[in-house]
């Protein structure tokens, strides 16, 4: 039986390479946005885009900039617990090209990595792996929580809705949980070399700023999803459905598995998940287009800092004023 399966794995192993090049996936991330578009009505798609009031893009674009601090500031607070001494610019430059350089590939996988790249010279293996993984615990672990408390809200809205989109609300949850605990069982191996520190880092009563920060990052992510809404000429009310639907949109976003970043994904999730806040499948499609060609926007002037020839700064350069 067990080598029935080796062999049966190393049968397969070409195939998923092939699948998991970059041209592969782009061109299933076209498939999946073809497929969305031929099932909507076009025209009224581009009506809702060309609506679309500048202001409320400029102001989208400011809140993707203030979240790319706040990511910094979170993983930064928790690095430095760890004893990572690296200037705090050295965090945010790192998580903005990394945002940056997650638009070519799964951000799971090619986002930390570039974090990784962009602070290797500043720490040990250990204290640096180990605060990412808390960055990205510590964000889910959050949103986990804002779901969980809006799930009787979600119940009641979608007490009029097929049969259906009650199972995926509880595929996303129950996803969701999972990732969270792949995440932690991955983690702990690591974690258990310094069970102090970490255990530290992880009790809310004796860390709590960055799961602060957290709070304030998904409420913001939601927030640019209600945003790109009231962008398209909708109604308050129907924003602030969108507002508090936003936080099971990212949760489905971050524990389902993408292609090249969230596109193709995100739009299907967000038909899905946005049906009850009144929107028109068009609408919905929109919302999510808006949402991320602001992030694209917001990330894609990092690529001139990959592409500049100066080296990074040296180990052991002054610390620079922590936010």
């Amino acid at each position: 039986m067990g080598l029935r399966f080796h062999t049966a794995r190393h049968a397969l192993a070409p195939w998923a390479h092939r699948l998991n090049s970059r041209s592969v996936r782009t061109l299933l991330v076209v498939v999946v946005m073809a497929a969305l578009l031929w099932k909507i009505d076009r025209a009224q798609l581009r009506d809702s885009l060309s609506d679309f009031d500048p202001l409320i893009g400029a102001l989208l674009l400011i809140v993707n900039l203030v979240l790319t601090g706040l990511f910094a500031w979170r993983w930064c607070t928790i690095a430095r617990a760890l004893g990572v001494a690296a200037p705090f610019r050295l965090f945010a430059r790192a998580i903005w090209v990394s945002q940056c350089v997650s638009e070519l590939g799964p951000a799971l996988i090619v986002g930390e990595l570039a974090r990784f790249q962009q602070l290797r010279r500043h720490a040990d293996n250990w204290p640096l792996v180990i605060s990412q993984i808390l960055d990205r615990l510590s964000g889910k672990v959050i949103l986990l929580l804002i779901v969980g408390m809006l799930t009787p809200l979600y119940l009641d809205w979608l007490d009029s809705f097929p049969a259906q989109q009650i199972g995926f609300l509880m595929l996303v949850l129950i996803t969701g949980i999972t990732l969270v605990a792949v995440l932690l069982r991955r983690f702990w191996p690591i974690a258990r070399l310094h069970p102090r520190r970490v255990i530290a880092l992880c009790n809310p009563f004796k860390a709590p700023g960055h799961y602060g920060l957290s709070v304030i990052i998904q409420l913001l992510l939601a927030s640019n999803l209600a945003l790109s809404a009231l962008g398209i000429g909708v109604s308050e009310a129907t924003a602030s459905r969108v507002f508090l639907l936003g936080p099971l949109v990212l949760l489905g976003v971050g524990a389902l598995p993408g292609l090249v970043s969230d596109w193709g994904k995100r739009e299907a999730l967000a038909i899905v998940i946005l049906a009850p806040s009144g929107l028109t499948t068009e609408q919905r499609l929109a919302v999510s287009l808006i949402f991320g060609s602001a992030h694209l926007l917001a990330v894609l002037p990092a690529a001139l800092l990959l592409c500049s020839r100066r080296p990074p700064p040296v180990a052991g350069e002054p610390l620079d004023g922590s936010p």
